[in-house]
């Protein structure tokens, strides 16, 4: 199963317009993907746990272990074609 963790604050004003595009993207290509979209206000032990100190943050898991992180400055698309690397393993 690959799951997508989205990490982002209210304050973060990349985070609030990446957000959509993204979610949207992923959701038309990849419909088996698991999107969890995390606040970092409302559930600081697992950005903590996730090591994630710097906003926006996108990790890809398949099977519970992180395959791919991407941080601060990526695209839709760097995002979409590791999805497509991840589900064809």
């Amino acid at each position: 199963m690959i799951e997508l963790l989205y990490f982002t604050g209210k304050t973060c004003g990349v985070c609030q317009v990446l957000k959509p595009k993204l979610l949207e993207a992923v959701h038309e290509n990849f419909q088996e993907v698991n999107i969890r979209v995390v606040d970092v206000e409302e559930e600081p032990e697992l950005c903590g746990q996730s090591m994630v100190f710097t906003l926006p943050v996108v990790i890809l898991k398949l099977d519970d272990k992180e395959i791919h992180r991407f941080a601060r400055s990526f695209s839709v698309y760097q995002v979409l074609e590791k999805l497509k690397q991840i589900s064809s393993i």
